[in-house]
């Protein structure tokens, strides 16, 4: 993807209305398309650096109780102060020795990074009305480059999007489409999990804890609901009335349909087996993003066709964009041509097949 592509889909996504988690999350996943790196992340902090929750853009699952800790017990109050004192000179921070000249012996490093590859660091604060709000952070394997001063003045005037992201009011909306993914759990007639699938064990990650949070989760709602599910689907076996066995959960991710089946049959109800599928929905508005990174349009016409996806006549787009009437027409058949479509009415379906 050119350069100028790459910035634009990441303007556009940080301000597409989505909610901040999900935005983030595919801001880390799409900005190696400008700046080389992987298992990005983003911390939100205090005003002090101290982080309070944590997004990644790679499968975090096998260690989602544990990162939050090992994390927060790196960032003593010493090495807060080194990390506040460099930036009052520098924009980012590329060597982790910064804040700690053992670091490549500390815990973060072996336990976390060293997992996930992470070896290179580029670090970025994101701020608000001059106030850290957060910490951008890039990372490559050590067999690669360390970042360089081009990776930190590019990530630098990608900055501005992600603090707009953070303070940007979401739109509560917004349609959803089938992502295709779908995940299979077995719990006890007590709804106790008792297996599932690696493809379930994701997506109940991303709906109970959209930000990996650093203080303790004393309830779990989600659980809970699925363990009444299976007290509801035990009821209709008895023949009592009861609700469907069916849950819609609903969070920063999208949403997640739940619908629980009956396994096994046994006299006794407390030994019956539930099954219990997970279907992930995600906003039409991110399909629509994500289908624009694999099509061969300029930034101006993907603006035009994400405006054409939302329903708006040519008169609000060309207002909108700031062109002409004609240059909104002009967009449009070259946009008709390259999809290989006739009329508006075809380009959403088009760019939802694409992006599933």
């Amino acid at each position: 993807m050119k350069h100028s592509n790459a910035i634009a889909h990441l303007r556009r996504l940080c301000c597409s209305g989505l909610n901040m988690e999900i935005v983030i999350e595919e801001f880390l996943r799409a900005v190696p398309t400008l700046i080389a790196s992987n298992n990005n992340t983003f911390t939100g902090t205090d005003d002090q650096l101290y982080p309070k929750y944590h997004i990644a853009s790679f499968d975090i699952a096998d260690m989602r109780e544990t990162i939050p800790n090992i994390v927060a017990s790196f960032h003593t109050s010493a090495r807060q102060r080194r990390a506040i004192d460099w930036f009052k000179n520098h924009i980012a921070i590329t060597d982790a020795r910064v804040l700690e000249p053992t670091f490549y012996q500390s815990d973060l490093y072996n336990l976390v990074y060293k997992t996930f590859d992470m070896h290179h660091v580029l670090w970025m604060p994101v701020a608000q009305s001059g106030k850290p709000i957060g910490m951008l952070s890039l990372y490559r394997p050590k067999t690669q480059k360390p970042f360089g001063n081009r990776e930190q003045e590019q990530l630098g005037r990608l900055v501005q999007y992600v603090a707009h992201a953070l303070s940007a009011k979401a739109d509560e909306d917004n349609a959803c489409g089938d992502s295709g993914r779908t995940g299979m759990m077995i719990l006890n007639a007590r709804g106790q999990i008792i297996s599932q699938s690696r493809e379930a064990e994701r997506l109940m990650g991303m709906a109970r804890y959209p930000r990996l949070v650093i203080e303790t989760r004393s309830e779990d709602r989600l659980l809970a609901k699925l363990a009444q599910l299976c007290s509801q689907l035990n009821a209709v076996y008895r023949g009592e009335q009861a609700p469907p066995p069916n849950h819609c959960h609903t969070n920063a991710y999208g949403r997640f349909l739940f619908r629980a089946y009956r396994l096994q049959e046994h006299g006794d109800y407390q030994q019956n087996l539930t099954g219990l599928t997970i279907e992930h929905k995600v906003p039409v508005a991110l399909m629509v993003l994500r289908a624009m990174q694999a099509l061969s349009l300029s930034p101006m016409q993907q603006e035009v066709a994400q405006c054409i996806a939302q329903g708006m006549p040519f008169e609000t787009i060309g207002r909108r964009l700031h062109i002409k009437p004609t240059t909104v027409k002009d967009h449009v058949g070259k946009i008709y041509t390259k999809l290989n479509i006739c009329q508006r009415e075809e380009l959403l379906p088009k760019l939802l097949a694409i992006a599933s």
